[in-house]
């Protein structure tokens, strides 16, 4: 291989030029019954730049380098398995939106489900094929894994129709909110399949949040004996972890996060905000201590790469260092309102009092601005922390772009022109070479599901009297179109990312100003079509890593999406027709919370009634919020050419767009679990990975998914046979030391504090 492309640094640990390997032994179109590449070792640990890229070595060892394609995968007992668990899951997660905890069931926990059933199917049943085809195997389970990957989520449009049945008149019947949810579902997947040249098969488009999946799956399907005591050991740490969350969940709340210095000081607001994390936008969280892994969980500790998590740990030390500056020097009138909130307030100069804006008195009747009421009114007025956050939130999309373009744009140009080449040449990685024994999905397919989606949309934006025009839609989802390549390339690279909602919300905002229905419309085709393009391809990569058909993959998604949109539907309704009044309520019960219908509407007025220009027009305190995208695409290029003259200094390493994703940590978010997080990335990414690497690539992922399934076990346990989200009746466990829940805050944060 010659000296450029050995040399080549791109982005840190995971942008090498992408590898085709030349010298194959393996024809492309070779389809015997079993592929097995001789060279694998080589290729792993010669001198090519697979070896210049841990990340790249990392799954090459825990994901499948050999294939067996006589496996069948699209089984009547995957199917079927599938779709009960699919249904089941879209349920529960919709059911979930309207609890004051969400606390749906993990894909991990519903792999555990479909491994028992599917291994009692295989073993009682009668040994017909059609019935039972033999052994359950790895790639029936990937099957399953993926149709309820698919379903497992609450389609964001129905967020839209909780918040027009709650909020507003002429909500959408039966069929055009079945219609909406499908519509806003598949045209994603549209963009995704032509991006797969982009986003899946390049080897270095790791994916990293995909990889715990890759290794459960991995272990739970293999006959060799040490995947046996994998297996054995995956479920000693689901039970251990499923025993030890019930006392920080039930017994001792205090394990979810304390600090020594709120334990020393129970008086002190600044302590509070400093020290505090353990509820949402309690404080700051620093320095404290959290012992479960509900909260410790939230940054993925164990999965993503070390230079990922410096990256954003370094945005979190910027944000404890600015929100308290920010907030001591009154910027924005920081001082009035409070120091971490996600909601708008108006400020009375006569009185000196603060309340959260009293929107309905600014619209009309039909939900229109009132811009004379307005003007009497008065505009809202951000915390000065949350208003900051949207300065990131901006930096960071065009940061995104910018990054991208930077460090990939030659990659990306070059791979566009010679892909097409390099298969037909031969010149693949393993992974490439292996998954050309199938067919893959034709083009057209994917350009048909985006048309479909594109009129459907369309449609329904009528039928539903949004108020959305046909080249609005049309915009919304070319704009998402457009972003999808930059922004789901940093989430494929990094497993960290970026969504479009609030910059789908101000492009409304401008260009349909007071309709807060259409801004609802805009802002889900804007955000949810990037977003469903990049988990489309998340389980497109976890399919090509374990070998599975493109076909077969495609199937079960679309079949997932499809009862999923059904299931959320059916669960959605119900819910806001026999709960509407709780709902309504802004503190709701400990049964129903209509949290999220109220920040959707909350959101549309602010952005699509108010509007931007309101908010954020010349002359406006805020009006560096605009200014934050045009800034935002200068922000990577000192280190950028900080690298190219310092080649081997490591400026390559510096991510603006993670950096920023540790800024906007914060409103939003409990951060009692910092700390100990990156005490955890340490020892998991530098400490295990670089000096105990066998034992990291056998178990470390292996040990990330079975505290996960724990822990999202048990919170949900809790929940529904303590907690009262089954019947309705709490059974809280006696007050004592460990377990305020008559304080404010758990972790004795301003316990004492003077109101």
């Amino acid at each position: 291989m010659n000296d450029e492309k050995k040399n080549h640094k791109g982005d840190p640990l995971a942008t090498p030029e992408i590898y085709y390997d030349e010298d194959s032994t393996v024809p492309w179109d070779s389809p015997p019954q079993k592929l097995k590449d001789e060279r694998t070792s080589a290729i792993i640990d010669d001198d090519g730049d697979e070896n210049d890229n841990s990340d790249i070595k990392v799954v090459n060892e825990l994901a499948t380098m050999e294939d067996d394609t006589t496996l069948p995968c699209l089984t009547l007992r995957a199917v079927l398995v599938g779709s009960i668990l699919a249904c089941l899951s879209a349920s529960v997660y919709q059911l979930m939106l309207f609890k004051p905890v969400g606390l749906p069931l993990s894909n991990t926990f519903m792999l555990m489900v479909a491994y028992v059933v599917c291994h009692t199917w295989a073993r009682y049943l009668p040994k017909i094929y059609w019935l039972n085809p033999g052994p359950f195997n790895v790639k029936e389970h990937t099957c399953i894994y993926v149709m309820v990957s698919a379903a497992n989520t609450s389609a964001y449009a129905t967020f839209i129709l909780s918040a027009q049945q709650l909020y507003y008149t002429n909500p959408p019947g039966p069929a055009g909110s079945i219609f909406l949810l499908f519509a806003t579902q598949i045209v994603g997947y549209g963009i995704a399949g032509q991006l797969r040249k982009f986003l899946v098969y390049p080897p270095d488009m790791i994916w990293p949040t995909s990889l715990p999946t890759v290794s459960l799956l991995r272990t739970l399907n293999s006959s060799k004996a040490e995947a046996k005591w994998r297996t054995r050991f995956f479920f000693i740490v689901f039970t251990g972890m499923f025993v030890y969350e019930f006392i920080p969940q039930y017994l001792f709340p205090l394990l979810g996060g304390f600090s020594v210095f709120c334990l020393a000081d129970t008086s002190s607001v600044w302590f509070q905000r400093l020290f505090g994390g353990l509820a949402v936008n309690e404080g700051l969280g620093i320095l404290q201590l959290s012992f479960d892994w509900n909260y410790l969980s939230a940054m993925n500790p164990l999965v993503l790469p070390l230079w990922v998590q410096l990256n954003v740990f370094s945005g979190i030390l910027l944000m404890w260092f600015l929100y308290p500056l920010i907030y001591h020097f009154d910027v924005w009138d920081a001082q009035k309102y409070p120091f971490l909130s996600n909601s708008i307030y108006l400020f009375n100069e006569t009185s000196q009092e603060t309340t959260v804006y009293p929107q309905h008195l600014v619209l009309n009747d039909d939900n229109s601005l009132n811009q004379t009421m307005l003007e009497q009114v008065g505009s809202p007025s951000f915390p000065a922390t949350s208003a900051i956050n949207y300065v990131f939130i901006n930096f960071a999309v065009t940061a995104s772009i910018a990054h991208v373009a930077l460090y990939y744009g030659k990659q990306l140009w070059n791979n566009m022109r010679s892909t097409k080449e390099h298969f037909k040449e031969g010149k693949m990685d393993i992974h490439n070479r292996l998954m050309a024994a199938y067919k893959e999905v034709p083009g057209w397919w994917y350009y048909t599901i985006f048309v479909i989606g594109i009129g459907l949309n369309i449609g329904i934006a009528y039928v539903n009297h949004s108020q959305l025009p046909w080249w609005a839609v049309i915009l919304a989802i070319a704009i998402s179109a457009v972003l999808s390549l930059p922004l789901n390339l940093i989430t494929a690279v990094t497993g960290q990312g970026f969504g479009l909602n609030v910059f789908a919300e101000m492009i409304c905002g401008f260009i349909l100003p007071g309709l807060p229905v259409a801004n609802m419309y805009f802002k889900t085709l804007g955000f949810n079509t990037l977003s469903q393009a990049g988990l489309m391809a998340n389980d497109l990569k976890i399919g090509h890593y374990l070998k599975v058909p493109p076909r077969a993959v495609f199937f079960n998604q679309i079949v997932g999406t499809i009862l999923g949109s059904l299931f959320n539907y059916i669960v959605n309704d119900r819910v806001v027709t026999n709960e509407r009044e709780i709902l309504l309520n802004p503190v709701g019960n400990n049964v129903w919370n209509g949290a999220t219908p109220q920040t959707i509407n909350s959101a549309a007025i602010t952005w699509g009634a108010i509007g931007p220009t309101a908010m954020f027009g010349p002359g406006t305190r805020y009006y560096i919020v605009l200014w934050a995208f045009i800034i935002g695409f200068f922000l990577p290029l000192p280190f950028w050419f900080l690298h190219k003259r310092f080649p081997n200094k490591g400026f390559d390493r510096i991510n603006i767009p993670m950096i920023l994703v540790g800024l906007c940590t914060l409103p939003g978010a409990a951060t009692s679990y910092i700390t100990v997080a990156f005490c955890l990335v340490v020892f998991s990414q530098w400490y295990l990975r670089r000096y105990r690497r066998n034992w990291f690539i056998k178990y470390n992922y292996l040990v990330s998914t079975g505290l996960d399934s724990a822990t999202s076990l048990m919170v949900f346990f809790v929940a529904f046979a303590l907690h009262g989200a089954a019947d309705g009746i709490d059974h809280p466990f006696p007050i004592w030391w460990g377990n305020r829940q008559d304080a404010k805050y758990l972790d004795y944060c301003c316990l004492d504090c003077k109101p």
